[in-house]
């Protein structure tokens, strides 16, 4: 009877470490998670930055593009005497 109370408690001391070390685990896993959120993060907000600059970039170049457009035909209807505009 001894043997078999000798090894309950030995079950349950490898149980007990067993829960210990899953335990670790999964906090280990928490931290790396926490971390990997975190740069997520970063990298999300270094995206929006980069597409809004493109994006004001863009209607920059479209707004002198038309400035152009439009300098470029006035130019046209006074060097033919036609008003294109």
């Amino acid at each position: 009877m001894s043997e078999r109370a000798d090894s309950q408690v030995q079950q349950s001391r490898d149980v007990s470490q067993g829960r210990s070390a899953l335990a670790d685990v999964f906090a280990g896993l928490a931290a790396l998670e926490t971390a990997g959120v975190a740069q997520m993060g970063v990298v999300l907000g270094s995206m929006a930055r980069i597409g809004q600059a493109s994006l004001l970039y863009g209607a920059r170049v479209a707004a002198e593009w038309q400035r152009m457009a439009l300098e470029a035909t006035k130019r046209a209807g006074d060097t033919f005497g036609a008003p294109f505009l």
